[in-house]
């Protein structure tokens, strides 16, 4: 029997649904492309190491969120999470993040369908792994493709991905019982180093290389909670989900670095570096060619395009919750928050798929778009270990199907991984990717104002808050960009550097119990990611003031500072005590 919740979503998602969708979203362009640039960056055990520290960040990420996300079973994620334990400000914030970050997904699918076609049909990207003409009306197409389907209802789509499943979880493990056995060179983890670029190359595999971006499909489940027929469901789809992926992924990077023959790819013995221009279009086709499997670079070939597609298909679905969640709690426009008679977003699917094709024109290549992605979307996770232990204080009655031990330990733990992955981009990216989150407050603004009843004062004070902060964001990035005007830049940055802390102030003290008072610590938190960066170790583009290894305890100690604050900030929202009174 069907049923819908109070936001019409059908509760037609079963517990194999939800293993399948979560799994989905993690068996896509990763498995393609990621043990290349993790091989890049990392070296052979280098890159099976940032497989498994990948698994481990995510598993602290995905403990803290299992609990609530079960327990506050609503479509879109982190934005209710946020919104219920600290209110408007830190359920914007994070539902931007995961928003932007979601929209960018499909696109980056497209793009690697499109790249691996690229073995077989010349014409369609560059020797770089950059679409041309063709190219690009390849991935639109698939974009297309992956529109209707999200415009089913929510049980085809779940049917929909479970079919494909199977063959996604067929085709790497054919490529692992093929490689390991049959195509295997010891020598290359023997011979050619065990760390290339040392151990910041496994920190920057977690982000560029595409590790963290290949397990983010566990927040399937999280995501679409509100389409969950029993909310126990949701934890144990995930923790089935992540582990067995994990194991898949550690598998197939081990084929990848066994299977390398230098000799044929051109590049010189141990030069990790260079696999990634020599093997763009199709790495594991490319070892099946040197090997001398046509069989498999065919079967390759289709799962090219099953693979992404199938992730494509269910991250779109992904960000038309969150923008339709962002609608329901007054910080985006009405029309997203209507259901079409189909009971999904229409609206917010179409709008994500207009911005997916910007996206494709402005990064269309796999590997410009894989860290923006990643580091915007591990900004929304911080909302997970900040929620956990705060919501237990403030909503001890409601039930939860899945509690987690040692919260007090795991949460924190779990909030500094968040913090350091965003870090390990490296600058600038890190700062670009807090600029343009912080560049969403705009928005937020705009309708925060329509949400209060404020005073002129009050506004007054928020306003140039808000203003002053991302200011303040973007001369950072430009000290870096404009060396030469560096002491004027860091003038301009004290000033308003001040002007932001005497705005906050002055704000907290007309009203200390406001939604901006109880979320500020979120901004805090990404403007000091994008100073650590800026003055962190060379190994990651910074100004070197502070050394490796020493900035990450210095970025321990800063990102546990801001947790408790965030601990210290949470309190009983009116959303929360709305949806408590909902579920009597």
């Amino acid at each position: 029997m069907e049923t819908s919740n109070s936001n019409g979503y059908k509760k037609d998602l079963g517990f194999m649904n939800l293993v399948m969708l979560n799994a989905m979203g993690m068996i896509g362009s990763g498995w393609l492309f990621a043990e290349l640039y993790t091989s890049s960056y990392a070296g052979p055990f280098g890159s099976i190491f940032s497989w498994l520290l990948g698994g481990i960040i995510v598993l602290f990420m995905a403990l803290t969120f299992m609990e609530v996300s079960s327990a506050f079973p609503k479509a879109g994620g982190s934005t209710p999470i946020g919104e219920f334990s600290h209110g408007k400000l830190v359920g914007f914030i994070a539902g931007w993040g995961a928003w932007l970050s979601d929209v960018m997904t499909p696109p980056i699918e497209a793009i690697a369908s499109v790249t691996y076609l690229s073995f077989f049909v010349p014409g369609v990207v560059n020797s770089s792994g950059v679409l041309l003409p063709f190219g690009y009306l390849f991935a639109v197409i698939i974009m297309v493709v992956v529109l209707v389907v999200n415009l089913f209802t929510v049980k085809t789509f779940g049917n929909v991905l479970s079919g494909v499943m199977i063959w996604k979880w067929a085709i790497p493990l054919l490529v692992i019982l093929t490689f390991i056995p049959f195509v295997l060179h010891t020598s290359n983890f023997v011979l050619y180093g065990s760390f290339y670029h040392g151990y910041s190359g496994v920190f920057y595999a977690l982000v560029l290389g595409g590790v963290i971006f290949s397990f983010e499909g566990y927040r399937a489940a999280i995501n679409m909670a509100g389409e969950a027929k029993d909310k126990s469901y949701i934890w144990k789809s995930v923790i089935v989900a992540l582990l067995l992926v994990m194991a898949l992924y550690i598998s197939l990077q081990v084929a990848f670095v066994g299977a390398i023959n230098w000799s044929t790819f051109s590049v010189s013995p141990g030069n990790w570096g260079g696999l990634s221009s020599s093997i763009i279009s199709g790495p594991f086709a490319q070892e099946a060619a040197a090997a001398g499997l046509g069989w498999l670079i065919v079967i390759l070939m289709i799962d090219a395009v099953i693979s992404p597609g199938g992730a494509g298909v269910s991250y779109a679905a992904y960000p038309s919750r969150i923008f339709q969640s962002m609608s329901e709690y007054g910080y985006a426009p009405e029309n997203f928050s209507k259901l079409s008679k189909n009971h999904v977003p229409a609206r917010a699917l179409i709008l994500g798929f207009i911005l997916g094709l910007v996206f494709i024109y402005e990064f269309p290549g796999w590997d410009l778009l894989i860290g923006i992605l990643t580091s915007t979307l591990v900004i929304a996770y911080i909302v997970g270990p900040a929620s956990v232990n705060v919501l237990r204080k403030t909503a001890p009655e409601v039930e939860r199907p899945f509690t987690l031990r040692y919260a007090k330990i795991i949460a924190p733990v779990g909030f500094i991984f968040t913090f350091l992955v965003v870090y390990w981009s490296g600058w600038p990216l890190s700062g670009e990717v807090v600029f343009v989150v912080l560049a969403g407050l705009y928005m937020f603004l705009y309708y925060y104002k329509k949400l209060f009843d404020v005073s002129k004062e009050e506004y007054t004070y928020i306003f140039t808050f808000i203003v002053t902060t991302v200011i303040f964001s973007f001369v950072l990035i430009l000290l870096f960009n404009f060396y030469s005007y560096y002491s004027l830049g860091i003038i301009i940055d004290i000033i308003v550097g001040i002007i932001m802390i005497y705005s906050f102030l002055k704000m907290n003290r007309i009203n200390n119990g406001s939604d901006m008072a109880h979320g500020s610590w979120f901004i805090f938190t990404l403007l000091s990611i994008e100073v650590l960066s800026l003055i962190g170790p060379e190994q990651y583009g910074g100004f070197n003031y502070i050394k490796f290894p020493f900035d990450f305890i210095v970025a321990g100690i800063v990102a546990l500072i801001f947790y408790l604050w965030s601990q210290n900030s949470g309190r009983k929202t009116e959303s929360l005590k709305n949806y408590i009174e909902s579920i009597k």
